[in-house]
């Protein structure tokens, strides 16, 4: 997994801040990745304003819907 984030983005501490968020995610959830593929992450600016919880509800079932994660039963 990458996360690619550009100056754009905001300030070094915001781009970094963000890049911890999505490490923190791809390693909650590394176990039940599917094995084979690559993907990049390109996280928007909103994603420093909502919750860890909701960011990571999000984040399961955007790697579920996609097929690159298999959670079982409970998906949240």
């Amino acid at each position: 997994m990458g996360i690619v984030i550009g100056r754009r983005f905001g300030t070094a501490v915001r781009r970094n801040r963000a890049k911890r968020l999505f490490r923190e995610l791809g390693r909650a959830v590394r176990p039940t990745l599917v094995s084979g593929h690559a993907f990049l992450v390109f996280p928007k600016r909103d994603c420093l304003n909502v919750p860890f919880v909701e960011l990571q509800s999000v984040w399961r079932s955007t790697l579920q819907r996609q097929r690159l994660a298999r959670f079982g039963d409970s998906s949240s």
